[in-house]
Parts: C-alpha cells; structure tokens; sequence
C-alpha cells in the first residue's frame, strides 16, 4: 500500500480542519483512535466500517486497520503511526477513484481543558492527472466532507448519539435498499 513520498509531493492536496468539542479528550480518543474502525457509526460521510485485519497493528494500535465505504468510494485505510499516549495517529487510505489514489492523514486530539478538547485532521491527497485538473472542485468538496465528518464527531461525542445528518444518510441507505 505504501506509496513513495516523492510521488505523494508530486501531485497532491493538502487540507487541513479541526474543531473544539465539549467533551474531555479521552472520550474523543476512545471514539477516533480506540475504536477507528466504528467510524461508519457515526459519521455521515462513511455509509460503512468494518476492521480490517490484513494488516499489522502498530505501537499497540486496536488492529491494523480499517475499510470504508465512502461517497469516494472503497477505503482501505492502515495505520501507520498510533500513539496513545500522546492522542494521536496517522493512517494510510488507498482508493480506486478517477480523482485520487491515496491520502496519508494524521489525526491529533489535544486536551484543551479537563471538560473540552480539540481534534485535528491533517490529510496529504495524492492525486491523478483528472484530480489535479479538478483539484480546486476536488479539495472543495473532501474538506467539506471533511468538515461534516468532525461535525458528526463532536455531535456525536457531546450527546452520545448519532447527528441528524448521521440518521438521514442512514435512513437513505435503508429506503433505497427496500
């Protein structure tokens, strides 16, 4: 799954999101680092999750890994950095799409005080041919999602349910399977 940096720098996107969330930050490490492969739970940009053991754990990491099931389409995301200690963690994705190929993110909760905190989301999208010419509609769009998806993360941590985004992009999922 590894990529080469250079081929990453060559033609990729970086964005960059977070948010506060009103919840101590070991209650948002529990939901995005102990349990990184419950995110299809809570989050409406990822109809699905599911761990996903082909890969090797890392620094004491839950499993290895994870795939999604996306708006982009199938992720098989591994880690590649996990360290409890410190709230944080970095994942490699790879992705069939005609827009990117791969991203490396790293994902930071830090303590802001003892009843509120703080998460970052750092993705590093390496594009194709198509992605770059798209790139400006492209990075629009994933920081949106990206943005909805800490959005249902802090709904979700302050009030220990799903959002209603959440519940509609579930409820779609359930009405266009009957």
């Amino acid at each position: 799954m590894s990529k080469s940096i250079d081929t990453i720098k060559q033609m990729s996107m970086k964005i960059f999101k977070e948010v506060s969330i009103n919840v101590p930050s070991e209650k948002v490490w529990a939901i995005v680092g102990q349990n990184f492969a419950k995110i299809g739970e809570w989050d409406g940009t990822v109809s699905s999750s599911r761990i996903n053991n082909d890969f090797p754990k890392v620094n004491g990491s839950p499993y290895g890994g994870r795939i999604c099931e996306t708006s982009f389409g199938t992720i098989n995301e591994k880690f590649t950095i996990y360290d409890e200690h410190k709230m944080t963690f970095s994942f490699e994705g790879d992705i069939k799409s005609p827009v990117f190929s791969h991203v490396l993110n790293t994902v930071t909760v830090i303590p802001v005080n003892p009843t509120k905190s703080r998460i970052t989301a750092s993705p590093n999208v390496a594009l194709t041919f198509f992605g770059k010419v798209m790139s400006p509609l492209f990075k629009a769009g994933l920081g949106s999602a990206l943005k909805k998806g800490l959005e249902d993360l802090k709904y979700y941590a302050e009030n220990d349910e799903i959002s209603p985004r959440k519940m509609a992009a579930k409820n779609k999922i359930e009405n266009e399977s009957k």
